[in-house]
């Protein structure tokens, strides 16, 4: 804003000890919303920790090996993604609207390694189509053009309802016998550094192709031992999401009291000795 217009600028001007009490209770506000930054920054962290810990030396191991993906359990297998795949396939490229028959899953509902309902277009698809794209639960959507930061965005479909999905997105689908879905998304989440070695990278975009993910070595513990892996990795989850939606609440109400406060809309009471 020109300095002209700023200083142009009409501001309500309240009295002064009215002022220092909105301003009172705004950094009153700030203050827990700092609280529960820094509770998110520590879980967040115990997460990093714990994704370190768990898929590189798992749970009560004593014998380890070196492998081409690293050191890890003797027990544990290292096999190709596409090995232990049922289904790797690329969504759907159609003409997406505001409205319409079935929501399309894309990279912005990919949040946290988790899809959202955030859903902002529609596809209408013939009945054939829509089962052959149809998410079900346990899916795990990869990220396979963007940005080279955003490339590789990883999360697990566990939504009910009628959903289908992107064309810059692949669906993987494991073998549920071998490969547990949390243990898959949690690994391509904790790999986001190797798999970026798989992008080919244009002006502005990077891509990972199906083929070529197919090939991306993972290690596979037993499935009891994936599961175990995938129970305590979700529970850390949840407790982020409970940290995430209490800082959103709290952020909404300082919106609301900055509107209803900064504008005179809502007078806050001022004793006479304060």
């Amino acid at each position: 804003m020109p300095k002209k217009s700023l200083e142009e600028l009409l501001i309500p001007l309240l009295p002064l000890p009215e002022q220092q009490k909105i301003a009172e209770i705004l950094s009153t506000v700030d203050k827990a919303i700092e609280k529960v930054d820094e509770a998110i920054a520590k879980t967040e962290r115990l997460k990093k920790g714990l994704m370190q810990e768990l898929l590189t030396k798992g749970i009560g191991h004593k014998e380890f090996k070196d492998t081409e993906i690293g050191r890890i359990p003797k027990e544990w297998e290292v096999v190709r993604l596409g090995d232990v795949l049922e289904l790797c396939q690329y969504g759907l490229s159609v003409p997406l609207k505001d409205k319409g028959k079935y929501p399309v899953i894309r990279m912005d509902e990919i949040v946290n390694g988790y899809v959202v309902t955030d859903i902002a277009k529609y596809a209408d698809l013939d009945e054939e189509t829509f089962k052959n794209f149809k998410l079900e639960k346990g899916d795990v959507l990869f990220n396979r053009t963007n940005s080279l930061e955003l490339v590789g965005r990883t999360g697990i479909f566990l939504l009910d309802g009628y959903y289908v999905f992107a064309s810059y997105l692949i669906r993987l689908r494991p073998k549920h016998e071998i490969l547990h879905p949390h243990f898959l998304t949690f690994y391509l989440i904790f790999s986001q550094s190797r798999l970026k070695q798989l992008a080919t990278v244009a002006v502005h975009q990077a891509n990972i192709n199906a083929t070529n993910l197919k090939k991306f070595k993972i290690p596979l513990p037993p499935l009891p031992e994936q599961q175990k892996i995938a129970e305590i990795l979700s529970t850390v989850d949840k407790k982020l999401e409970l940290e995430r939606k209490r800082k959103e609440k709290l952020e909404r109400i300082k919106k609301g009291l900055m509107n209803d406060l900064l504008t005179g809309r809502r007078r806050v009471r001022v004793k006479a000795n304060e």
